[in-house]
């Protein structure tokens, strides 16, 4: 993929999030530096990324290890953390732990990371990422140093493109397509380059609309959002077919930031609490129940 072969390496390449880059660089220099960081913020815009560039800075030679909650979420990953820590790295003088999508981690996980992270020893580093911070412990999140990661604007985006092109890992699609993958990519650039690589090769008009369906994709899921503000389960039904061909759990993320924005804008105290509900009616992680358990939490969100 595009977006892994042109992912920096170091802090110093690292395009855009400027505050995340100058605090991690200072933790870098300082030498009373955490050993625990959370990385916030939304999906494609750089926490993993920003993460192992980190652990690149920490030492000549480090030792990364990569978890993925969202597939390994139960206690026992936990006590394998816990465990791997008693013994310094296999090589190099540090070793860094990366926890991509930490929030999924189940109660009693998170329970038995209290320990880990609470008594790090001095070459051990500890880096989770999540899109959904609420979803953490508050005695879990208290003992991170948090970084916060935010989408690119447009010239910080474009740069990203740019740089993915000049690196000859993509032919030049022209201003027109570039400009339409802006649009669509919403400051996003996971998002960007897999569109970039998407329409690399095809003419123009044909470029655009590749693009273009991914817009299309991203109304879908609007029109998801306002069928559930209806309450119009007959609505949700249509739109299903095109939202099934979809990832779920990028679905259910994409559907709670549109109904938080909302609950923001609400002057009404009742208004506002019906928004929470249909929230909290789709807080639980699609990843064990998939497709079947996304339709379940929106025909219960329908019913408020």
């Amino acid at each position: 993929m595009l977006y892994q072969k042109v992912r920096p390496s170091t802090l110093a390449k690292v395009v855009g999030n400027r505050g995340a880059v100058a605090a991690l660089q200072r933790a870098v220099s300082a030498s009373d530096r955490s050993h625990v960081y959370l990385l916030t913020g939304p999906s494609g815009c750089g926490k993993t990324t920003l993460a192992r560039a980190f652990a690149n800075a920490l030492a000549d030679s480090v030792e990364v290890i990569e978890r993925n909650a969202a597939s390994d979420r139960g206690i026992d990953m936990a006590r394998r953390l816990e465990s791997e820590a008693t013994a310094p790295p296999l090589y190099g003088s540090i070793r860094a732990v990366i926890i991509d999508e930490c929030h999924a981690l189940t109660k009693d996980a998170m329970g038995s990371l209290l320990k880990v992270l609470e008594d790090v020893p001095s070459y051990q580093y500890y880096l989770l990422c999540t899109t959904n911070p609420e979803k953490l412990l508050p005695t879990v999140k208290n003992r991170c140093d948090p970084i916060s990661v935010a989408r690119l604007n447009d010239d910080e985006l474009l740069e990203v493109l740019v740089n993915a092109v000049a690196e000859g890992e993509i032919s030049d699609p022209g201003d027109a397509v570039l400009e339409a993958i802006l649009e669509a990519a919403e400051g996003c650039p996971r998002k960007a380059l897999v569109l970039l690589e998407k329409q690399d090769g095809m003419p123009e008009s044909q470029a655009i609309e590749v693009v273009g369906q991914a817009e299309a994709n991203e109304k879908t899921t609007r029109d998801l959002c306002q069928a559930l503000i209806k309450q119009s389960w007959n609505d949700v039904r249509r739109i299903w077919a095109d939202v099934e061909k979809e990832e779920p759990e990028s679905v259910r993320r994409a559907v709670l930031g549109y109904l938080a924005a909302c609950m923001k804008k609400s002057t009404k105290a009742e208004e506002a609490s019906r928004f929470a509900e249909m929230i909290d009616n789709l807080a639980e992680p699609t990843y064990d129940g998939g497709r079947p358990l996304l339709l379940a939490m929106l025909f219960r969100a329908t019913r408020i």
